[in-house]
């Protein structure tokens, strides 16, 4: 009795069904779908299940390669990207300007493939080889069918270097005897063992599973929408030069000072997508959303304005930003973080959000990297590192170069310039992008976006 009454519903619950949660996506949310084409079209059928407020762009892409360019394409009408599992996700969420999430690799898509498969009197499902699941998921599937796990051989996915080795996995224990098929949820793979002679079992998600991440993308996208919608003002108060106390100077050498603190920040507000407004005397208004105050801050990370005023001008700032609903719920914030910026010496930038919390953000650090020993690409972490070093912290955009500015940061010729860029691409290091036109015409600038994430061997 207890048993049944566990997996039951509670009475006067009725189970919730996706339109339930649906019900809670207040802003219309575009959700990119990435991934192979088959799966692909199977989410773009859920599409009329999912109501009004929500809308799909699919972008499938034909190898693995492409994913990448399939993302940042449907990333530029989207919201949020939905990929059809984590090796799609590893391979480019990270290099994508909104938030983006997979579809899990799961139990269901073995037991949904097990089905499939028996059908072939070939294959024995008790010896076969599986990939992408872990040990724990695929024991636990195979005790809720009775059948017996201890034949079976297994590869999880352990990020997108262990999916070069599954290939190998599978044709090795077939051709050996020690099993009668592979089952793989990597389509190239599958393809590749099909032509090798192998007998292959594609596992896919199941359409409960699909429609579930479809709900979870759509619930994420509205909350990020929503956020990008909270308001954000900041108060930029530009301090007296040390020693004096106070602005004591000609009126002509106080307006130029002025405008050169005007520029510093106007160069920082408008990369970030945010608007700039100067105040009376040495204060300035910024007004933001929340995705420009993460641009600003590098996830909240670091201070702005500050180093950037001190490095460019010799002057010192305090700052203090305000999230809220309302202008005035922000503006609010903000003087009250700015109070709290002039009473705490050594941290000139604090944050107020809408709850009240209160955040300080530590100035820019230029310390040393951690570089990883016994790793792949260590030689390219220490060039990363070396470039990062020895551009200055005064550059309007330090992580975008080309091979002017690598040889002049690096003391080389451009011809090395370029071979580190493009080892650097090759390592994952370093983001290809579109060219720019030359200042004095010619041929178009190749430009590499730095990912300075990518300093720590993972």
């Amino acid at each position: 009795m207890n048993d049944a009454a566990s997996h039951s519903p509670r009475l006067g619950v009725p189970p919730q069904s996706p339109g339930d949660h649906l019900a809670r996506v207040r802003a219309p949310v575009t959700i990119g779908v990435v991934g192979p084409p088959d799966v692909v079209q199977t989410i773009m059928s859920l599409d009329a299940a999912l109501g009004g407020n929500v809308r799909l762009i699919g972008a499938a892409h034909q190898t693995v390669a492409e994913t990448l360019s399939s993302a940042q394409t449907v990333s530029e009408q989207a919201d949020i990207v939905l990929f059809t599992g984590p090796l799609q996700y590893d391979l480019a969420a990270e290099y994508l300007p909104i938030p983006s999430t997979f579809v899990p690799i799961s139990s269901t898509s073995l037991l949904s493939a097990l089905i499939r498969g028996s059908a072939d009197p070939a294959i024995d499902m008790e010896r076969i080889s599986i990939d992408s699941i872990s040990l724990a998921e695929v024991r636990e599937a195979y005790a809720d069918i009775g059948r017996d796990d201890s034949r079976l051989h297994v590869a999880p996915y352990e990020g997108p270097a262990s999916v070069d080795d599954f290939g190998e996995f599978h044709t090795e224990l077939f051709r050996s005897g020690a099993t009668t098929a592979a089952f793989t949820t990597v389509k190239s793979v599958a393809n590749r063992l099909a032509e090798a002679g192998i007998p292959t079992v594609r596992m896919s998600p199941t359409t409960a599973v699909l429609r579930t991440a479809l709900v979870t993308s759509a619930l994420l996208g509205s909350g990020y929408l929503l956020e990008e919608a909270q308001l954000v003002l900041m108060t930029v108060q530009v301090m007296a030069p040390v020693g004096s106390g106070h602005w004591g100077w000609s009126n002509y050498r106080l307006q130029g000072t002025r405008l050169a603190v005007h520029q510093v920040l106007l160069e920082e507000v408008e990369n970030a997508g945010a608007a700039l407004v100067a105040h009376e005397g040495m204060t300035f208004g910024v007004t933001a959303t929340a995705g420009a105050l993460r641009r600003m801050t590098d996830d909240l990370h670091v201070a702005p304005f500050v180093d950037r005023l001190e490095a460019a001008l010799g002057l010192r700032a305090l700052v203090g930003i305000g999230t809220g609903g309302t202008v005035q719920e922000a503006d609010a914030n903000a003087q009250r973080a700015l109070g709290l910026a002039q009473s705490h010496p050594g941290h000139p930038v604090q944050l107020v959000s809408t709850d009240g919390t209160v955040v300080g953000l530590p100035p820019r650090s230029r310390r040393r990297p951690r570089v990883v020993a016994d790793d792949k690409y260590a030689h390219e972490r220490e060039l990363l590192r070396r470039i990062v070093m020895a551009l200055p912290d005064t550059e309007p955009e330090p992580l975008i170069v080309d091979a002017a500015r690598i040889a002049d940061a690096l003391s080389v010729t451009l011809r090395s310039a370029r071979r580190i860029l493009h080892s650097l691409a090759a390592a994952g290091m370093a983001w290809t992008m579109p060219p720019a036109p030359s200042p004095g015409g010619g041929r178009p600038r190749q430009r590499f976006r730095l990912m300075i994430g990518k300093l720590e061997a993972r």
